[in-house]
């Protein structure tokens, strides 16, 4: 059996002169290399400054974090004020330069995804010095399925299911977004189909092949009453199988979130098949190896 990275990193900390009367600390060790890319300030619904975020993030041993608080269209209270993204703007390009010799920053952003608004969606991306943007379906139609649970039931789940993976389909084809965020978080409240939906989630996966957007691995979803990542094991094996590219993020609404359960899912990951997942400059990919 191959060595992991953590196996390899954490035996030449042993055999180093330089660990020899130091005792190893695995979780530091373990996110070497490693990116968050899914986080959320007291801009919008985090509870952390940012500056809190990228302290917490170094004393993690991250290499490079990434902002994305949310942005979006209709008024919502846990979304950044529209008339506030240039005091966003400011305080990650001044962070990112403080801190550029310890921590990678980046600017992203987690954008809502709604159909028939793509130039409006299009216009505000460009207004903003992004790395990445985060595109999520939280709303089908009015209603906001992630904090409202009072039409769960007016459709049956199968139909629901066609409804939301329809509009992440739609998303994907938008060509807006460089990531999928949570992709299957119509889960996030223990509601699952009534029948077998592969052919819907290998549609979706296809569709976002063929538009070339990454998604994500949001080990947020562990601590959600679906208590799994988002994507589950299903979807993320179907996205290897289509040689879809994945990154890694935490949704980290508090500092000690940052990196939660990262541990599992590189381990999820490595028997999936993934030997790297991507990172992001001025939305231009670059690879990480597992």
């Amino acid at each position: 059996m191959n060595e992991s990275r953590w196996e390899k990193l954490i035996l030449k900390s042993r055999r180093s002169d330089k660990f020899k009367n130091i005792k190893v600390n695995l979780t530091i060790l373990q996110m070497i290399g490693m990116v968050d890319y899914h986080m959320h300030s007291i801009l919008s619904d985090g509870h952390n400054s940012y500056e809190e975020m990228i302290k917490s993030a170094i004393t993690k041993g991250l290499d490079e974090i990434g902002f994305s608080d949310h942005v979006c269209l209709k008024p919502a209270d846990w979304a950044i004020r529209l008339e506030d993204i240039p005091v966003m703007t400011t305080q990650i390009l001044d962070l990112k330069q403080k801190y550029k010799d310890q921590i990678q920053i980046k600017y992203g952003i987690e954008l809502d995804y709604f159909p028939g608004q793509e130039n409006e969606l299009k216009d505000l991306i460009e207004s903003i010095p992004v790395d990445y943007v985060i595109g999520s379906v939280h709303f089908i139609g009015n209603w906001n399925f992630d904090i409202d649970q009072s039409l769960y039931g007016k459709w049956s789940n199968d139909k629901l299911y066609e409804i939301y993976f329809g509009l992440v389909q739609k998303a994907a084809q938008s060509g807006l977004f460089d990531i999928i965020g949570h992709i299957d978080i119509i889960k996030k409240f223990r509601v699952y189909p009534e029948t077998n939906q592969d052919k819907l989630f290998e549609d979706t996966i296809k569709i976002i092949k063929e538009h070339n957007v990454v998604v994500e691995l949001n080990t947020g979803g562990m601590d959600r009453p679906c208590a799994e990542f988002t994507p589950g094991t299903r979807l993320l094996e179907l996205c290897y199988q289509h040689q879809v590219p994945v990154t890694l993020s935490s949704d980290a609404h508090r500092a000690e979130q940052i990196a939660r359960h990262y541990e599992s899912a590189t381990v999820l990951l490595s028997q999936i098949g993934y030997t790297e997942i991507v990172g992001f400059n001025k939305r231009i990919r670059r690879i990480i190896r597992l």
